[in-house]
């Protein structure tokens, strides 16, 4: 084989991930006001090269990476929650692994306050700054919210994605440290698309540093956050699904839908 035939097909194998469906942005809204631990900024051409390097395999192996495929692995990487105070209740019996990747089912609830019950799950490990992307497909019902997010260990949380069906996609930073009702708590954006993110799967992700937060969608930065060294603690990954008045009108039955995962790699900065 020619080295550069060969050349090219190694660049073709890293670059797998960045060959998913691009989804198209039509409109970025500044919905939150700024922070002393969070500025809105503009994406920089630095911002893209480092996304591309990333999901182009140049930084070496992910940290972790998962298909959600082994119900065992599901069980031993991750804590599945339950709680009961949204419009559905969570329960672990939601949280299926499947060969084709997570499923976070909508069910009708027992033993519930709420009528219908979801999914929740969050990492048992914990990660520093890097590189965080899943390739999500949002469920096909308004009033579901389908989210993708970390929480720190010094209480900030980054929402990487919200995705509200058809084509919304909430990126917020919280200081969960001010929660008395005496302070704006988030800084972010609200984003409309093109694409049905229901009828497809997206890459959704972020490039957390100790001085930025970049957002991303199929490998195209869409937002930015600079933090100002803000945020220092070790996170946990959290992929849930909630019926909420937030995501829109809620069906009068979305016991069926689910938001699927097919994969989550994290990369060290």
């Amino acid at each position: 084989m020619r080295p550069l035939k060969f050349a090219f097909l190694v660049v073709l194998v890293l670059c797998l991930p960045c060959l998913s469906r691009a989804a198209s942005l039509q409109k970025l809204t500044w919905g939150n006001p700024d922070q002393s631990w969070g500025t809105r900024r503009p994406i920089t051409e630095a911002d893209r090269a480092a996304i591309q390097r990333y999901r182009a395999g140049r930084h070496g192996s992910p940290l972790f990476v998962t298909g959600f495929s082994d119900p065992g692995a599901l069980g031993s990487d991750w804590q599945a929650q339950s709680d009961d105070y949204l419009k559905s209740c969570r329960r672990p019996e939601n949280a299926v692994a499947t060969e084709s990747g997570l499923q976070l089912q909508t069910r009708d609830a027992a033993g519930c306050r709420a009528r219908w019950s979801t999914g929740f799950i969050i990492s048992r490990q914990r990660f520093g700054y890097g590189f965080y992307e899943a390739s999500i497909r949002a469920a096909d019902i308004d009033g579901l919210n389908n989210a993708f997010w970390l929480v720190t260990d010094d209480h900030f949380e980054i929402d990487i994605c919200e995705l509200h069906y058809p084509n919304i996609d909430r990126m917020t930073l919280h200081d969960n440290n001010k929660i008395d009702g005496a302070f704006p708590l988030a800084v972010g954006f609200d984003s409309r698309f093109a694409d049905n993110f229901s009828s497809d799967f997206h890459d959704f992700g972020v490039l957390w540093t100790a001085s930025d937060i970049v957002f991303e969608v199929d490998g195209e930065p869409v937002a930015a956050i600079r933090t100002n060294g803000s945020i220092n603690g070790r996170a946990d990954i959290r992929l849930s699904s909630a019926l909420m008045d937030y995501a829109g009108k809620i069906p009068a039955d979305p016991a069926g839908h689910a938001m699927s995962v097919k994969s989550l790699r994290v990369y060290p900065l």
